[in-house]
Formats: structure tokens, sequence, C-alpha cells
């Protein structure tokens, strides 16, 4: 995406000045008053929207790491286990307060664009753009916030003083039908898609995506089937399947054909993007990072895809670029071998099968980066959000839901399948053992892509499945019943007197 700045220049006043000196107005300060003026004013305005979702504190790693929590994919997360430590039920962590500030930043943005970008004299066409932006990222995150915090405020206006900042919560199905109108709309005024220069910035087809993934997560299964249809059948652009199943994590192939949404990474070469002054500038920030070394998988997932073969007789191709395991030629980081990094975890797992098989992840890591994936500063690879293989899974799982295992449905699946030269799977399924099937797959195709969480919660198994499974979950976290969501941090309780905790953690 171009790179769009807004400069912020502040002068500090002296002390010692003469009063009417330190009264005097500063010409070189961008004020509400002075912006909002012009066609690059909307554009930079817009741009800004998207760079909290950028930063260290949200996909920038934090949040990523903080997805993990409620997954059964993991087991150990080594490096990371500290910094879920602030997620394990304590509201009063500072940094939990962050990762929350910045989805409110760009809800906050969004609705200043919303009020400001209509009275602008600017081109009619990407005026409409920017407000359809707007109302995607708006709804995105309060997506991001009605799944993972619940019982939040509603707001759709700047606030234009303190008290206007203390807003109620409210019903999580008023929050539901805002993300609702919001994307119903942005789909009308989005492009189908942006040039090259604007590569990054949502389209048409992002804002279907979400609203179908909405109606799902709400059980209106047909609704939600006949909105994935549309992406199927091309009517707000073509999205397809990449033909290398590996091209969906990789910095050279982003932005896909695949592709509905991607949080955009750059290659910086400096921290300010993730630690300055949060100035709206650009939605390339430099890049996320995950503390991949010691990043264990839970066995299971492992299992699963060896449970099946390829048409040909060879094992699934997503199994090595998702996981590391000790098979012949596993390399871990930097030419190490598999074997030789974890012997003596192998050892003890060859002497006793009982014991939890050593298996690592693979996803995102750069083979030569030391078992992370590169820092900040040296890495731009993009985290994907919404794929077009999502979208066929959750299609299959709405039309079986709505109708049944009908054509529909297995076409949906076996698209996915077929990628990875996987037979289609059975016909004649009941509507129980398909939505199995859907399941399943949805841990094939993506495994380590921070659906696994809510998969878990929507379909009520987040309980059963850590209960059931006490080894199931990731050792840094407790899973206390109750807590599928998170508690609401305490700072907003404590300066805004119309909050209440979440149930659970009072």
């Amino acid at each position: 995406m171009r790179n769009y700045i807004l400069i912020i220049i502040c002068f500090a006043c002296i002390s010692g000045c003469e009063t009417d000196l330190l009264e005097q107005s500063n010409p070189n300060t961008l004020t509400p008053d002075i912006f909002w003026q012009s066609e690059a004013d909307a554009t930079a305005a817009i741009i800004g929207t998207y760079s909290p979702m950028s930063t260290i504190f949200y996909h920038g790693r934090i949040w990523y790491i903080v997805e993990l929590a409620l997954s059964d994919e993991i087991l150990n997360a080594g490096g990371i286990g500290g910094a879920l430590q602030f997620y394990d039920g304590n509201p009063n962590d500072g940094n939990y307060a962050n990762t929350y500030a910045e989805m409110w930043k760009v809800i906050f943005r969004a609705n200043l664009v919303l009020k400001n970008v209509p009275e602008i004299e600017m081109d009619a066409t990407l005026k409409d753009n920017i407000l359809g932006e707007a109302l995607f990222l708006r709804a995105m995150n309060y997506f991001v916030l009605v799944n993972h915090f619940r019982n939040i405020p509603l707001v759709t206006e700047p606030a234009g003083s303190l008290a206007e900042t203390q807003q109620p919560q409210v019903e999580p199905s008023l929050i539901w039908e805002q993300i609702k109108e919001d994307l119903n709309t942005a789909i009308t005024l989005l492009p189908v898609s942006w040039d090259e220069n604007n590569k990054g910035r949502v389209f048409k087809g992002s804002a279907s995506a979400l609203l179908g993934k909405t109606h799902l997560y709400l059980e209106e299964w047909t609704e939600a089937s006949a909105e994935f249809k549309k992406l199927i059948n091309g009517d707000y652009g073509t999205f397809d399947l990449t033909d290398n199943y590996g091209d969906n994590f990789n910095e050279s192939t982003e932005n896909n054909v695949e592709s509905l949404f991607e949080i955009q990474f750059d290659k910086t070469g400096a921290w300010t993007a993730g630690w300055g002054s949060d100035v709206p500038s650009t939605a390339r920030y430099s890049s996320m990072q995950f503390d991949f070394t010691n990043y264990r998988m839970n066995p299971w997932v492992l299992d699963l895809f060896l449970r099946e073969t390829t048409i040909d007789g060879q094992e699934d191709p997503r199994a090595k670029e998702t996981l590391v395991w000790n098979y012949p030629g596993a390399e871990h980081f930097n030419g190490v071998s598999f074997t030789e990094k974890f012997a003596a975890e192998i050892a003890d797992f060859e002497a006793d099968p009982t014991l939890r098989r050593p298996v690592r992840a693979a996803k995102y890591i750069e083979p030569n980066g030391g078992g992370a994936v590169p820092a900040f500063n040296a890495n731009g690879n993009n985290k994907r959000i919404i794929r077009f293989a999502d979208v066929l899974l959750m299609h299959a799982e709405a039309e079986n839901e709505a109708n049944g295992p009908n054509a529909d449905a297995y076409a949906s699946i076996n698209r996915v399948r077929a990628r990875v030269n996987m037979p289609p799977i059975p016909e004649g399924l009941s509507k129980e053992d398909f939505r199995q099937r859907v399941r399943d797959e949805r841990v094939l195709e993506l495994c380590n892509e921070s659906q696994r969480p809510l998969d878990l919660l929507r379909w009520g198994l987040s309980p059963s499945r850590f209960e059931e499974n006490p080894s199931f979950r990731l050792q840094a976290i407790r899973y206390v019943p109750g807590r599928e969501y998170y508690p609401i941090p305490q700072i907003e309780v404590d300066t805004n007197p119309n909050m209440v905790q979440n149930p659970g953690y009072n």
C-alpha cells in the first residue's frame, strides 16, 4: 500500500517565556480546524485507521499470541509463555489494556473518518471507497471485541467530551447488528479491487467475507451460505485458491488471489512504527514477530494430518507447511536437524510412546530465522486474516447446517482438499458426520491462523474440550470454566463508572 504520511509537528514551550508568547497558537500544529480539508487528508486519515492493527500490541505480535490461549492446537508456548501470563485472568495487567486500546483506536479513527470525510470536496468514488473502508474496519474490530470480550460499549460517533467516552456496555446482539449494518453498507461503497499502489486496502470481497462470517457465528446459516456463494460465484471479483498452499504464508506471494484481508507489514529497518509516536501514517508497519523456538504443538494435530493420504498415497502436503516433527530430513532452524535439536525428547518418546510426541510449529516461520519469525524490522510477511479457503469451508459448514450435506456443501470442502491432492470426502455422509469432517478440515487448512479458538467457542466445545482433555490446554494458561471470554481491562472499569467486569473475573 502506498505510504501516505500525516505529519504532526509539535513545538515544546520554553519555560520562562512571557504569558502572551505562551498563549500564542502554533501554526504548525495539525488540528481539526485545518485538517479534513482535502482528498489527501481523507486518504491519510483512512490509512491511519488501519495502522493500530499492525502495532506490537495488536497483530504485530501480542494479539496473535493471545489468540492461542484458548486453542487446543498449542501444548507449550516456550518463549511466549511469559507473554501469555497476563492473559491468565488478570484484568490489571498494563499490556492487556494496551491490546484492548488498540482495537478501540481503530474504531475511534473510523468514526472520525465517517463523520468528517462526507464534508470534504473530493472525487466522489474515492470518497465512497474511503467511507466503505472505515465501515469495514469498524466492523472488523467490533467483531474481534464482541467475540473475545463480549460485553462492550457501542460507539458510532467520535467522543466530544470526557462524559461521552464513558459509554455503558450494551447487549452483544446490538454489536452484532451494527457489524452487519456496517458491512452491508461497506459492500455498496468499496471497490472490487485497488490498483497496485493500494494493495492491502479492503475491497467488496473483504466486507462480504466478514459479513458471511458474521452470519455464520450467529448461526444464521441460510444468510451465511448465500453471502459466501456470492464470493464463490465471483459477484465481487475473482477469488481462487493458490496452486501452492504454502504461498499463503510467504512474503513474496502475499496479497494473492486467495487473500481477502491481510494485515500489511513491511521491512522498515526501524522500530518506530511499532514503538514511536502513534501518528496515523501507514497501514504497512514493521512486521510481526512470534517466539516460536519452543512453540510446541499438541500431537493430536499431527495425528489428524497423518490420518489420510493424498490420491497418490503421500502425506497431506499441508502437514509440513504447518508442523515440524521427526521425519527424515526434517530441519528445525538454521540448518539444525530436528533429530539433533530434540534428541532427548525423541528418545523419551521412542522409549515410551505414551509420552507426547515432539512436534513444533512451522507455519509463518522463517527457516533461517533462529526459531522465530524474523524481528519486526527484518520481516515483511503479512498476517493473513481471511482466505478464500476459509470462505469455502465456512460455506460448506453453513450449507450443511441449513440444508444438509448437499452437492454445494461437498463441492466447497472438496475444492479445498483438491488443491493439495487429497481425495474427496466420502459420499452419503450424515449431517453430523459431514459437520465433523468440516471441523477437521478447518484444522488441517487453518491450523495456527487464529481460527481455532473462536471455532471452539462458537461450537460450544471450549469447556468440554479442555475439561475432558486437560493436557490439550496451553501450559501457560489455567483454563477456568466460565472464562471463555477475556476480562475487561481493569483500568477501563476503574475510569468508566458505566462499565462492569465480565463474569468470572470479579
